[in-house]
């Protein structure tokens, strides 16, 4: 689905009338090239006729007979690495994120962002498009990322979105092996003013929103545990928080109190995104398979 909506251009077909060779049909649709100009053209194989390049001046064609002209090559966008485009249409695009990238700017970093990434890549092609952020994940977590690529959209998707986002799980690798292999992670949470930090808190602290979190083993090994986690609220730093709280924080996640870093990153992976398209209606599901540097922790 990557890319879907920048269709390639499609050719342009001359259909031949009567007998001639293939430089006369060419000088006459193409007033004004010169022979060597035509020759240019075939040897670049972008004359072709019924799917075969055509190569010399005499070729002979008879009436009936259709000559494809394959259109200029269009320049192409170099996407930084970190960044792969999953899915994109008219109104929304959905990236696949690497660990390690901000999804937009702060004060210390401008430039290196998933957010300059895309609005860099729709300008290249048109100038006057622009991109808007919808929701975010940790710049140490990867995967799925959507955007808007209208105010209207972006403010569509936000004002609805407990509605509009159907389901969205993470994979994790967790420290330990969890009680139970599945279950619901219900707390309140609120940030810290000066450290900015998420902790649990009681229902009644100011600041105090309830998250819950669901959870579901998949695989254990070597004192880790890979779990599926489907969010019912988006707090930040939700299951980050929520893992360490019962005791297996995130592998990698030294802020929330993890002891090993078994894949040099935070092993948190937005695998799932499944929502209704703003306008259109229809159901999008994307997955985005664990990352290598995650999956090999379990194959060793």
């Amino acid at each position: 689905m990557a890319n879907q909506h920048r269709q390639p251009r499609q050719g342009t077909q001359i259909h031949v009338k009567q007998s001639c060779t293939i430089e006369q049909l060419l000088s006459k649709h193409m007033q004004g090239k010169s022979t060597t100009a035509i020759k240019q053209l075939l040897s670049k194989g972008v004359i072709t006729l019924n799917g075969k390049p055509i190569k010399k001046l005499d070729v002979m064609l008879e009436p009936g007979m259709t000559v494809q002209m394959l259109p200029k090559a269009e320049p192409q966008f170099k996407m930084p690495q970190g960044v792969r485009i999953v899915f994109e249409d008219k109104d929304i695009i959905v990236i696949n994120k690497d660990s390690g990238l901000l999804t937009m700017a702060t004060e210390k970093q401008q430039s290196k962002t998933a957010y300059a990434y895309i609005s860099n890549y729709l300008k290249f092609y048109n100038p006057k498009d622009k991109v808007f952020i919808v929701h975010r994940i940790d710049r140490d977590t990867s995967g799925l990322l959507l955007f808007a690529k209208s105010p209207m959209i972006q403010e569509e998707l936000q004002r609805d979105w407990n509605e509009t986002i159907q389901q969205r799980k993470y994979l994790a690798i967790c420290e330990g092996y969890l009680e139970q292999n599945e279950g619901v992670i219900r707390t309140y949470i609120r940030e810290h003013p000066k450290s900015l930090k998420m902790s649990v808190c009681e229902a009644n602290d100011e600041g105090a929103q309830v998250a819950i979190t669901h959870y579901k083993v998949i695989n254990k090994k070597h004192g880790y545990a890979l779990v599926e986690l489907e969010l019912e609220t988006g707090r930040k730093n939700q299951i980050r928080v929520h893992l360490a709280h019962i005791g297996h924080p995130i592998a990698g996640d030294v802020k929330y109190g993890a002891q090993s870093n078994p894949a040099d990153r935070l092993c948190l992976h937005a695998h799932q995104i499944k929502f209704t398209h703003p306008t259109t209606g229809r159901t999008i599901e994307l997955k985005s398979p664990l990352p290598q540097e995650m999956k090999i922790i379990f194959e060793q």
